[in-house]
Formats: C-alpha cells, sequence, structure tokens
C-alpha cells in the first residue's frame, strides 16, 4: 500500500488518477468544472497534435526549404527544447499566477507561434516560429492538468484527469493522419493555420470558461534555475543531433561540457535556493526517479520512431502524406486503448513486471518496423501496433510513479516533472535517430552526391534512405532494453499499491 505522509499530500492510484488539494471541494466540485475539462482537454489535445502532425508535413517543408535531415531534425527539436526547458518554469509560474492566467498566457503566445509558422519562407524563421510555440506549450500544459486537480472534487477528479489523458493519447494517434489530411487538400502551412486557431478557440474558451483560480504559491521566481535548466536541455539535445556527425567538433565538445556544467549547476542552486523551480525532495523517492527515466527513454523511443518513420514512409516508400498518416494512426490508437487496462494488469502481476514486459513489446515492434519490406502496409501496421501497445503499458505506470506524493502548493512543478520528462526524451530521440538516419544514408553516398530531402530519388538513394531508417529503428529497440534496467531500479520492498485519497487499496 502507498500511503502519503502527510495530509492533503498528492496521491495517484492505479485505477484513476488523483490529485487531492488540501482543502476539499463541497458537493460536486466547481460550478465550472466540466467548462475547465473541456479548455484543459482541447489545450492537451492541442500540443501533442502539434507535434505528431508536423512530422507527416516534412517532407514537403523539405522541398521547399531545400532541407536536409538535420535541418528538419531543428525545426521539431527548436520546440521541444524550449517547451522541455521550460517546463518546470511554465510550471511555477502556474503555480504563482493562477491556472486561468497561465491558460491564457499560454494559449496566446502558441497561437502567435503557429500563426508567425505559417508564414516561414526558410528553416531559420521557421525555427523562430517553432520556439514562440514551445514557450506558450511550457506555461499551458502543466496549466492544464493543475485546473482540472482543482475544480473536481476526490470521487470525479480521477475520471477527469483519465479523460485528460486520453485526449493526449488521441493527439498521438489522429495526429499524423490530420497532417496528412491537411497537406493534401493544402499544404504545410495548414498545419500551423490548425493549430493557431485551434489556440484562439483555447484562449477565448479559457477565458470565458475557467473560473479564476489563484495561484498557491508565494516567493521569488527562480530565474536562475529557469536559464539554467533551459541550458542544460539545449546542450544535451545540441550534442544529440550535432554529435553523431561532428564528435570531435568544437561546437559539440563544448556542448557536451557545457551539460556537465550547467546540470550540476542547476542542482547546485536548487539546493540553495529557498523558492526552488524544482524541488530536489522528489527525487528522494526510487520510485519517482525510476520512472522519471523511464519516460525519457520510453519517449526517445516512440518520437524518434515517429520522426524516422514518418520520412521511411513518404521518401523510402513513397507514400503520399495522407496514406504515411494512417500507416501510423494505429499506434496511437493501440496505446490509448491499452493504456486503460494497465491499472488492473499491473495489480496482479506487479507495476516493474508490466512496465518490463511494454519495454520488450515496443522494441519487438520497433525491430519488426524496421524488419518490413518496402510497400508491406499490413505487416507495418501490425509491428506498429505491437510497438503501440507496449507505450501503453509502459507510460501510464511510469506517470503513476512520478506524480506521487507531494504538496498542493508543488503540484504545477510536479506536472511539469512528469511532462518535462516525456519532452526531453523526445527531443533526444529525434535528435539521435534522426542523426543515425543522416549519418547511415550520407555514408552510403558517392561522394558529392547531394544530401537534399528533396533530391532522393532514384532507386538507389531510396534503398540507401531506407537502410538508415531501419538502422534508427533498431537503436530505438536497443534503448527500450536500457529501458528495462531503468525501470526496474526501484525501492526494495513489496510493490507499492497506490491509495485513492482518503482511501485504501
Amino acid at each position: 500500500m502507498r500511503r502519503s505522509p502527510l495530509p492533503g499530500l498528492m496521491t495517484v492510484t492505479r485505477r484513476r488518477f488523483v490529485l487531492t488539494s488540501q482543502a476539499e471541494l463541497p458537493g460536486q466540485g466547481h460550478p465550472d468544472r466540466r467548462r475547465t475539462l473541456a479548455v484543459s482537454c482541447l489545450g492537451v489535445f492541442l500540443l501533442v497534435v502539434a507535434l505528431t502532425a508536423l512530422n507527416v508535413a516534412l517532407p514537403e517543408i523539405a522541398g521547399d526549404f531545400d532541407a536536409e535531415i538535420d535541418d528538419l531534425q531543428w525545426i521539431v527539436d527548436s520546440y521541444a527544447v524550449v517547451f522541455a526547458g521550460l517546463l518546470l518554469a511554465g510550471g511555477a509560474l502556474g503555480d504563482r499566477i493562477g491556472r486561468r492566467a497561465a491558460l491564457i498566457l499560454g494559449f496566446a503566445i502558441f497561437a502567435a507561434g503557429n500563426g508567425f509558422g505559417a508564414t516561414a519562407g526558410s528553416v531559420n524563421v521557421m525555427i523562430i516560429a517553432r520556439v514562440i510555440a514551445g514557450l506558450g506549450a511550457a506555461i499551458m500544459m502543466p496549466a492544464t492538468l493543475s485546473a482540472i486537480s482543482e475544480v473536481f472534487n476526490n470521487q470525479d477528479r480521477g475520471r477527469a484527469i483519465a479523460l485528460w489523458a486520453s485526449l493526449a493519447g488521441a493527439g498521438g494517434a489522429f495526429g499524423p493522419a490530420i497532417g496528412g489530411w491537411l497537406i493534401t487538400i493544402s499544404g504545410w502551412q495548414a498545419v500551423f493555420v490548425l493549430n493557431a486557431a485551434l489556440a484562439v478557440l483555447g484562449l477565448v474558451g479559457a477565458r470565458v470558461w475557467v473560473p479564476v483560480l489563484p495561484g498557491q504559491r508565494t516567493g521569488r521566481f527562480d530565474i536562475i534555475g529557469t536559464v539554467l535548466s533551459v541550458a542544460a536541455v539545449g546542450c544535451l539535445v545540441y550534442v544529440a543531433i550535432e554529435g553523431p556527425g561532428h564528435p570531435l567538433a568544437v561546437t559539440t565538445i563544448s556542448a557536451v561540457i557545457g551539460s556537465f556544467v550547467f546540470i550540476a549547476a542547476f542542482i547546485a542552486h536548487e539546493r540553495r535556493t529557498p523558492d526552488p523551480l524544482l524541488p530536489l525532495s522528489l527525487f528522494d523517492d526510487r520510485d519517482r526517479v525510476a520512472g522519471a527515466g523511464t519516460l525519457v527513454i520510453a519517449a526517445i523511443g516512440f518520437n524518434g520512431v515517429l520522426f524516422v518513420a514518418a520520412l521511411l514512409l513518404q521518401i523510402g516508400w513513397q507514400e503520399t502524406a495522407l496514406v504515411t498518416g494512417l500507416l501510423l494512426v494505429p499506434i496511437g490508437v493501440i496505446e490509448v486503448i491499452v493504456a486503460n487496462t494497465c491499472m488492473p494488469l499491473s495489480e496482479r502481476f506487479g507495476v516493474s513486471n508490466v512496465i518490463t514486459f511494454g519495454l520488450v513489446i515496443m522494441a519487438v515492434g520497433y525491430v519488426g518496423m524496421g524488419l518490413v519490406p518496402e510497400g508491406n502496409r499490413p505487416v507495418f501496421i501490425v509491428a506498429g501496433l505491437v510497438a503501440g501497445a507496449g507505450n501503453g503499458l509502459a507510460i501510464p505506470l511510469s506517470v503513476d510513479r512520478v506524480v506521487g506524493e507531494v504538496e498542493p502548493a508543488f503540484a504545477g512543478s510536479a506536472a511539469s516533472l512528469n511532462d518535462m520528462s516525456i519532452e526531453l526524451g523526445a527531443s533526444i530521440g529525434v535528435g539521435v535517430l534522426g542523426a543515425i538516419q543522416r549519418i547511415v544514408f550520407e555514408a552510403q553516398l558517392d561522394e558529392g552526391q547531394s544530401t537534399l530531402v528533396s533530391d532522393i530519388a532514384s532507386d538507389e538513394s531510396r534503398s540507401a534512405f531506407r537502410a538508415a531508417s531501419n538502422a534508427g529503428l533498431f537503436f530505438a529497440a536497443g534503448a527500450m532494453i536500457v529501458g528495462i534496467f531503468v525501470a526496474r531500479r526501484t525501492r526494495s520492498g513489496p510493490e507499492p499499491v497506490a491509495t485513492v485519497a482518503g482511501t485504501q487499496s
């Protein structure tokens, strides 16, 4: 049984997610709880769609801008670096200014970034637009979960957060198909226009429907911690993207050194400051550390595979954007379905065992995707279903471990830690798997042959690109095996069983 050591701490049940507050909401909760839930679900759906829909648009963007693979990596990761680097700051900001204000600010910045992205005429301009959108996402994402926790009572809060999580999964499931459909009827710009339009809708909804939820945390905002966290994440992702191709370059070595220096400085600063961005006591629980590590590794595989597979299908297989999106949809759909069964399975077989099994079948699915012959759509779908099922087992239970027992005033920071683990893994996954794809592809080309994505047209070059993509998929499978050892480094003793707030299981 997993108990909260102090009254009013946030607990998570394996049957349902529950974030408790110190003062119970009377009756059915806040009168505007369902409207707040609608706005929060729109926000998390939008953020996931913004990531997955863009993957399908990358080949067309590459053609318009004469981009190489590393250009596409930075278009994707510029968003993810800022998103991951500022998630802790975004959660802490919401703890201070309130959830409604954080939602409005996040939606507004996200809409501006995507509107700017739709007008981009070069890779550099698009990267700037993605950075702006990432800033908005970092403010919005923690507020979507924290707002739900504040307006629902204990009885209904679990179901509300389960719906929130399902909408996140639905964004991953249908994002590629939405992106493929928009590109088919219009162009890559339509993906950004849709994101901006949905963000405006969310902004209006937050302004009209979400009640004023005052901040629960006082004290000075940790600006130094924010700068150090962004610098550390930026250095890590730079090494992931540029390091494999230029391991001895001055910039790569500087980024490696910077990663260690900024991480060490961040930890030292957070230990000293009275108002930390990230309370380091969260890491005293080995279950939480194992959960965060598992999320990072699972996201490395899952998001890196989506990046590589979207390019493989459109360039290596010559599928259309719409067909590519449809081939990737089953991965997300099965993830949502399986995620709703993982809690009962964990009660029967144990959390570590279910997560381990999930990582194993993720690895099997990624290997299968890499071994599928060109054009064999049914087998590719089956391999994707296997990988998606594994993700559906591993991710929710790892989230359960991360967002365990934490004071309500730090609910935003705890949610941010969970989100940052996933986004950091996503950034590294796109960087590493994309780098492997690029390096293996370029190694097979003749000297002087073009490396532009839009120039991959001959049978020989497409064959080389397929082999390079498969190398990335195989690497993702290996990462999942490493994840097993991380997932099983938990506290000693019997498997913990989480409690519903105020009850026992």
